[in-house]
């Protein structure tokens, strides 16, 4: 960015140095090469200043569109966590089977106690 900050004073100066060269080569006067050269400069300064405006405005508008898109990508990405977050289901908590008696196959008679159950209940006699 800084050379686009010396555009006017780099095309008005390399504009006098040429002009100025081709003044001395014609074999123009130098009074009349030294005019010529100021004219060329003030022109192609303003070319200069006319060009930097337009790379700046060039520059600001692209970063504009950048600055943009990131914020609408930004945007896309919090409304689809958000919608993740609303879609998103509970794990369901695991059934637990109720049913009591002879649907298990399990009954009163089959339960055998522990020996050491047996052993408790001598002993503490």
């Amino acid at each position: 960015m800084d050379y686009i900050r010396k555009i006017p004073l780099l095309l008005g100066t390399g504009a006098g140095l040429v002009i100025g060269l081709i003044g001395l080569s014609a074999g123009v006067p130098n009074k009349d090469n030294m005019l010529n050269m100021c004219v060329g400069m003030v022109v192609f300064y303003i070319v200069g200043i006319l060009a930097r405006s337009t790379i700046r405005a060039v520059s600001e508008h692209i970063t504009a569109i950048i600055r943009k898109k990131e914020e609408e990508e930004k945007r896309e990405k919090e409304k689809s966590r958000m919608e993740a977050e609303e879609n998103k289901e509970e794990p369901a908590a695991p059934s637990i089977d109720m049913t009591v008696g002879d649907e298990i196959g399990l009954e009163d008679n089959d339960f055998e106690d522990l020996h050491i159950a047996e052993f408790i209940k001598n002993e503490m006699k």
